[in-house]
């Protein structure tokens, strides 16, 4: 059997999914050659696995199991947005992400590493790329226009799963298949 490529996301409500489909139809005209995610397409990545044997599935499983119950569900906010690296220079239209996810996504990032899987060297940036972009020249229009969204609330969700994700690419984009979904039911600390 051959390698499966995986990921570590928490799925997006549909009322947050429409409201990105919206921002993504008043945006396409300054950006016709953007490639536009597909909004059942945007999930908040915790982790990249990339290509994984598929005997090796189970054992990410347990490990997820093992650290879901221990943390508690986390109000997110789609809030605002922006490009990777910057407007000058865009790479990703992004919308920003404020929730207290660093301890989940660090209990997986340290998990998945004693399973053999490479440590991301970059800090831990939640957000949700609505579209990415080949060649950069020419988008001043797209990031003046983007600027009127940079303070806008697209919603607010309480995250109450993760979910391990199967990425199967095909030529007009890729499927994500939800392959386990793991609860999160540790006791919220009030006081943060």
């Amino acid at each position: 059997m051959s390698k499966r490529r995986l990921f570590i996301a928490i799925p997006l409500p549909q009322f947050i999914l429409d409201a990105f489909s919206e921002l993504q139809n008043k945006l396409k005209p300054f950006a016709r050659d953007a490639k536009w995610v597909k909004p059942h397409g945007i999930h908040l990545t915790l982790k990249f696995l990339g290509y994984v044997e598929p005997e090796q599935i189970s054992t990410i499983s347990v490990m997820l199991k093992r650290i879901a119950p221990g943390n508690a569900e986390q109000l997110v906010v789609a809030k605002g947005c922006g490009f990777f690296p910057n407007a000058r220079r865009p790479n990703v239209l992004w919308v920003g992400v404020e929730a207290n996810l660093q301890p989940l996504q660090q209990k997986i990032e340290v998990e998945m590493a004693t399973l053999g899987f490479e440590k991301e060297n970059r800090a831990f940036a939640p957000h949700l790329t609505l579209a990415r972009f080949r060649d950069n020249r020419g988008l001043l229009p797209l990031a003046q226009e983007t600027q009127k969204y940079s303070d806008q609330l697209f919603g607010e969700f309480t995250a109450r799963q993760f979910v391990l994700y199967e990425s199967i690419l095909h030529r007009q984009g890729a499927e994500y298949q939800a392959l386990e979904t793991f609860i999160l039911n540790g006791t919220r600390d009030e006081h943060r």
